[in-house]
């Protein structure tokens, strides 16, 4: 079915990279239920905030839900939230089991019960967008740690979504489904955003090593990212499924 997406879920919609995509997916006439356990406070018509724990299978329940009222049939679901957690653990001795299940369970549990949530009714309507967010990481990083506080977690985490990916991707390929990654490399946003704070608190000469690794010589945007979300759930990407998509500017 050559079609666009007409609604959509966007999950970690308060930070930059999915407030970016509800701004993208709003502008092309979708519309999103922008979810984060944060109030996203999104002012767009056509956006619905949402505040909930992706985490946590019956507030997925309540996030499904919500969604089937607005729209009648969730088009796409866009999962962007994630990340390494708050805890700092550099190594594998300074990871603690807590800290490789809390990043384990916000990254591919979450996935996993969003997807379990809003395939079905995709598969059934023949007709359904999946865009997981990976990382760059999922192939591991050389030298120090950077701005990934749990780096080994984070990494398991990001090449496991992968695998979900992959396989979710030839369960429902026959049934219109698309369910594709994006693996984005450096994303700086604007001062005072979580990445660019850390990536500013860094010795000159790491910030220096970290952009020479760049081939393309410059970090990456949020609106990059948003652009290839946006087509992944068009019409015109129906026969891209199962892919891995590097937004890193050749740095992988």
């Amino acid at each position: 079915m050559m079609r666009d997406a007409k609604s959509a879920i966007v999950t970690g919609a308060s930070g930059m990279l999915g407030a970016a995509t509800v701004r993208r997916l709003r502008d092309q006439g979708c519309s999103v239920l922008a979810v984060d356990i944060q109030d996203p406070v999104s002012s767009y018509v056509g956006v619905t905030n949402f505040i909930a724990d992706v985490s946590d299978p019956g507030q997925i329940e309540s996030v499904a839900a919500t969604a089937r009222q607005l729209f009648g049939q969730v088009d796409a679901l866009v999962h962007v939230a994630g990340g390494a957690g708050p805890v700092r653990a550099p190594s594998l001795e300074a990871t603690d089991l807590s800290v490789w299940q809390q990043v384990m369970t916000l990254n591919v549990t979450s996935a996993f019960l969003l997807c379990r949530a809003l395939v079905p009714s995709m598969r059934k309507a023949r007709f359904g967008r999946v865009v997981l967010l990976s990382s760059v990481l999922a192939k591991g990083e050389k030298g120090a740690p950077t701005t990934v506080t749990a780096r080994l977690p984070y990494a398991a985490a990001k090449a496991a979504l992968l695998g979900l990916c992959a396989q979710l991707a030839k369960d429902c390929a026959t049934e219109g489904v698309t369910v594709n990654a994006l693996a984005p490399g450096l994303i700086l946003g604007e001062p005072g955003t979580r990445i660019r704070d850390r990536f500013d608190a860094l010795p000159e000469a790491e910030r220096a090593r970290m952009l020479a690794a760049i081939p393309a010589g410059r970090p990456g945007t949020a609106d990059e990212v948003a652009a290839t979300i946006a087509f992944l759930l068009s019409g015109a990407a129906g026969y891209i499924n199962g892919a891995t998509i590097a937004v890193d500017g050749a740095a992988s």
